[in-house]
């Protein structure tokens, strides 16, 4: 089979200037800890996944998009991002069934951690305690051959340790609200497990905007906007979040995301999912079946162009409120940037997604499939 050129859109061109290149925390040994932590508990007797795991690069792919000065910060979204990886890992290709095991068990250590319950019982206490409200853990056990410490408790602890490192990071304002955002985060996995299924049993295809509504929660931006709004010390309320311009601010942030992901993830989705079956090019040549693949990617780049516009608009027309809540909008609007455009940036160097075959491809941004 002869190969296919595609010309990608250059996104980078179109971003707003980011507040720096990369975190200068990234090669700190603690932060490197929790990757190699993840690693470990990662998975499943499965030698792709395990080689998978090891490619997501987790400090180099934060290192691009956080670039908080405080080192605490970055190492608790490290944290969160290795335990976000775990999670869309274990819930990757499995039954809604599995699916929900592993989205109570990972919402069970962040409630434990984070949540406020006040109980100082020790990890062995709180693992029995677990066991008792998880019938499933043997069947667990039995279906996954987790390496790290041979049993189900690997997992639970992997994930409360790194729960207990992003609690060190957060606010006492924020806890609550990261607790909320990881529940829906986790349910998210759910229900692309329920879609899975849909897809199976009917001919039924989601529209693109229904895609983008659905990807806004297992995208992972909510977790990571609270975490933001703590490193900046944004203390308000609800009523002020809801505002048309900052709300627009975190969906715009949330669609520049999954976008240049869904874009940048395709050959290798392509690859290694029977057709990217759950991806926006796929969306769009199925809504369209006039549309080819590089006009599904000439699609895609417009859409983040007018994504983009929309984030510009509720950018300039925040809300105005005191002299210090006014400035602290200022920078989590600039760390939202931070948060797409380093994504586009770690997306076109990462092998993780082994978009191009050569430096000249690179620089060109030549996909050739």
């Amino acid at each position: 089979m002869s190969s296919r050129f595609y010309q990608l859109p250059d996104l980078l061109t179109v971003c707003p200037q980011k507040r720096g290149s990369t975190n200068v925390h990234a090669q700190v040994a603690d932060v490197q800890r929790h990757q190699n932590c993840g690693k470990k508990c990662l998975i499943l007797g499965d030698r792709d996944r395990n080689k998978d795991c090891k490619s997501a690069q987790a400090v180099i792919a934060i290192s691009y998009v956080c670039l908080s000065e405080d080192a605490k910060v970055f190492e608790g979204a490290v944290a969160w991002g290795m335990a976000g990886f775990i999670l869309e890992k274990v819930t990757d290709n499995v039954t809604v069934e599995d699916a929900r095991k592993w989205a109570s068990l990972y919402t069970t250590a962040f409630d434990y951690s984070i949540g406020g319950i006040n109980d100082k019982r020790p990890l062995a206490i709180l693992i029995k305690w677990i066991k008792t409200l998880h019938p499933f853990v043997k069947l667990i056990r039995r279906r996954a051959r987790i390496l790290y410490p041979r049993s189900f408790n690997g997992n639970l602890r992997i994930l409360y340790s790194l729960a207990v490192t992003m609690n060190e990071c957060l606010e006492d304002h924020h806890r609550k609200d990261f607790v909320d955002a990881n529940s829906i985060f986790a349910q998210s996995m759910v229900q692309e497990a329920v879609d899975r299924q849909s897809v199976k049993e009917s001919d039924a295809k989601p529209t693109m905007d229904a895609y983008l509504v659905a990807r806004k929660d297992s995208i992972g931006v909510k977790p990571a906007l609270v975490l933001a709004r703590s490193a900046v010390g944004l203390k308000v309320g609800d009523k002020l979040l809801d505002e048309p311009p900052v709300k627009g601010m975190e969906d715009a942030t949330a669609d520049l995301i999954t976008i240049a992901n869904d874009l940048y993830s395709y050959k290798k989705e392509l690859a290694e999912e029977n057709g990217a079956p759950h991806n926006l090019l796929t969306v769009l040549m199925q809504q369209d079946p006039q549309l080819d693949l590089q006009g599904a990617i000439d699609c895609v780049g417009q859409l983040f162009e007018s994504t983009l516009a929309r984030f510009k608009a509720c950018r300039t027309s925040l809300p105005l409120v005191d002299k210090e809540t006014d400035k602290m909008l200022a920078v989590y609007a600039d760390m939202m940037v931070d948060m797409f455009a380093g994504n586009v940036e770690w997306s076109l160097v990462t092998p993780r997604y082994r978009l191009f075959d050569c430096e000249e491809h690179r620089q060109k941004g030549i996909m050739v499939l």
